[in-house]
């Protein structure tokens, strides 16, 4: 998910567009300023938020006409409905008044309306469908049933498969500073199964985990939001709904996974939107097919280089 897609011209409509929503409540907060500024300095313009003036969303689709940035357009304007923890009714309708008015077709939308709504599991049901299902589906295409019982450890705790388990364990044999190495510690310092132990990561998810190394962000909650947005930057195919489920689990408190608890209140603006830049300025999509075996013996710092991760 690529996060700055505007060009100085283009950014101004689309900060209006956002102004609109966080203040269609009648209150723009300090978090929802700070989300506009950030924006707007990555997207490498200055902003005086106060004098954002009201856009229609046809004025915002004639200055931008691309499909591509006009999703992210109203991406972002989900995000900034969801910067206080809670999304209210008007924000909800602002945003739904945006997708239409440029013709985007976002799922996320639908949660967006639940959660304004407080229909809870459904946001649940619905945020794990987009994203389980991507990664099931795959597993099923690819692996059939078998693919979708490795998934299934997840929740019910078993699947020991002690060849895959012993291919993990032995990274802890690499010497220090080495991907290998680095994701073994990870592993062991926060007391996570490894692939083929009974409970542990399926196999199609511990890009999640290696991730964390390369990102530098730690396994707290603060570091897990973190995070989810520089997953949702590297990941190619629809990384938004990793980014929106991060907010939603980490920042409005809805329990999406059964991984963890939720929390609310973790949405540290220029954290979590540098973490997603970050992410998108990697040069591989880890959650595609990637093979960390082929860098375990790779020193981190050396592949985050090679990669583009920034510092």
């Amino acid at each position: 998910m690529d996060v700055i897609v505007l060009n100085p011209q283009q950014t101004p409509f689309a900060l209006r567009a956002l102004r609109g929503v966080v203040g269609s409540n009648g209150t723009v907060t300090p978090a929802e300023r700070s989300f506009l500024e950030v924006l707007a300095e990555l997207h490498g313009v200055a902003v005086d938020v106060d004098a954002l003036a009201p856009i229609t969303p046809g004025e915002v689709g004639e200055a931008i006409t691309e499909p591509h940035q006009r999703k992210r357009v109203v991406q972002l304007a989900m995000i900034a409905a969801m910067v206080e923890g809670t999304v209210t009714a008007a924000e909800s309708k602002t945003v739904q008044a945006l997708a239409k008015g440029l013709g985007v077709d976002e799922r996320g939308l639908k949660v967006l309306d639940e959660i304004a709504a407080e229909h809870h599991f459904m946001t649940r049901f619905d945020m794990m469908r987009r994203i389980m299902g991507r990664i099931g589906g795959e597993a099923y295409d690819e692996e059939g049933l078998a693919g979708l019982r490795k998934m299934s450890v997840m929740f019910t705790g078993g699947g020991e498969d002690l060849e895959v388990a012993w291919k993990y364990r032995q990274l802890g044999l690499l010497p220090e500073g080495t991907v290998g190495r680095a994701f073994w510690e990870h592993c062991r310092k926060n007391r996570f199964g490894f692939p083929g132990e009974k409970g542990g990561i399926p196999e199609r998810l511990v890009f999640h985990d290696f991730g964390h190394v390369l990102a530098g962000y730690d396994t707290t909650p603060q570091g897990e939001i973190q995070q989810g947005a520089f997953q949702g930057g590297f990941i190619r195919t629809d990384g938004f709904a990793f980014l929106m489920f991060a907010i939603i689990q980490f920042h409005v408190g809805i329990k999406v996974t059964p991984a963890t608890g939720a929390q609310v209140g973790l949405f540290d603006v220029p954290k979590v939107l540098n973490a997603a830049r970050r992410g998108a300025a990697c040069r591989v999509d880890l959650g595609n097919h990637w093979d960390p075996f082929k860098v375990a013996d790779a020193p981190v710092e050396q592949l985050r280089a090679e990669y583009g991760i920034p510092a």
